[in-house]
C-alpha cells in the first residue's frame, strides 16, 4: 500500500494530466512582430500580420482563474478586433509617411475627341461599378466558421469580427494550447472569408488608371483635349522649337 507521500504526488500528477497545467512554449518560437490586440483583462493577446491575418492567440496561464470560461469569448472578441485595429492603424500611418508614387504617365500626346472622352468615361464607370459590387460583397456579407474542433465558431465581416462562441465546459477542462489552436483556426477562418487576399483597395482597370494618369498631369491632359497647344510649339530660349 502506498505511503502517503506517494499518493499526494500520483494525486498531484492526475491534477496536472486533466489539463490544468500551463502547455510548455517552445524556447524556440519566435516571438511575431506583428500588430497585437489584447481584452480589457488582460488574459488574451492576438497578434496579426501587417495585413491582418491572424499569427497567433495566446492565453494567460492563469486565464481560468481570472475570468469565467463563459465570458472568455468576449475577451478573444476584444483582443481580435484590437489587433485588426492596430494593424490597420499601421496601413494608414504607412501610407501617410510613404505615399505610393504616382502613376507612371505614358507620355501619349495622342489628340481626344469628344467621342474618346465619352468612350474613357464609360469604361471607367463600368470598371468603377464592378469594383463597387467587389466591394459590396466583402463588406457587406456576414460570414460564419466553425473551428476544426467544433467547440469554437464565430461571425465576420468585411474583416471585423462580429462574434464568438465558445464552448465554456470543454475550455475549462482542455489545455490551453488546445484552447488556442482552435480560436486560431476559427479567427483565421473568419478573417480569409471575410476579406479575401487580393482584394484591391482601389480600382485597377485599364481605364480607371488612364484616366488617373490624365488627371495627375493637368497639362497633358489639357493638350490631348484641344485646350492647349502641344509641346512642340513652345518656342525654345535658345532657338527653334520643344
Amino acid at each position: 500500500m502506498p505511503d502517503d507521500d506517494s499518493w499526494a504526488f500520483e494525486a498531484e500528477t492526475d491534477l496536472w494530466d486533466d489539463g490544468e497545467r500551463p502547455a510548455p512554449k517552445a524556447e524556440d518560437e519566435p516571438e511575431p512582430a506583428g500588430p497585437t490586440g489584447r481584452d480589457p483583462d488582460a488574459v488574451v493577446t492576438v497578434t496579426v500580420s501587417p495585413e491582418g491575418a491572424v499569427e497567433r492567440v495566446r492565453l494567460a496561464d492563469d486565464w481560468k482563474s481570472r475570468v469565467d470560461p463563459r465570458g472568455l469569448d468576449t475577451n478573444v472578441l476584444a483582443a481580435a478586433n484590437a489587433a485588426t485595429i492596430e494593424a490597420s492603424s499601421r496601413q494608414a500611418r504607412e501610407i501617410r509617411e510613404n505615399p505610393p508614387p504616382p502613376p507612371r504617365a505614358d507620355q501619349d500626346e495622342t489628340p481626344l475627341n469628344a467621342q474618346d472622352v465619352l468612350r474613357l468615361t464609360d469604361a471607367v464607370n463600368a470598371e468603377l461599378e464592378e469594383f463597387a459590387a467587389q466591394v459590396s460583397a466583402v463588406g457587406t456579407g456576414i460570414v460564419s466558421g466553425e473551428s476544426s474542433g467544433g467547440h469554437v465558431s464565430g461571425t465576420a465581416q468585411g474583416g471585423r469580427y462580429l462574434s464568438l462562441e465558445l464552448d465554456p465546459t470543454w475550455a475549462s477542462i482542455a489545455r490551453n494550447a488546445e484552447v488556442e489552436s482552435e480560436l486560431l483556426d476559427v479567427l483565421r477562418t473568419l478573417q480569409r472569408m471575410s476579406a479575401p487576399a487580393g482584394f484591391a483597395p482601389q480600382p485597377s482597370g485599364p481605364a480607371y488608371a488612364e484616366l488617373m494618369g490624365l488627371l495627375f498631369d493637368p497639362a497633358r491632359l489639357l493638350r490631348r483635349v484641344g485646350l492647349n497647344p502641344p509641346p512642340s510649339s513652345f518656342a525654345d530660349p535658345k532657338g527653334g522649337t520643344r
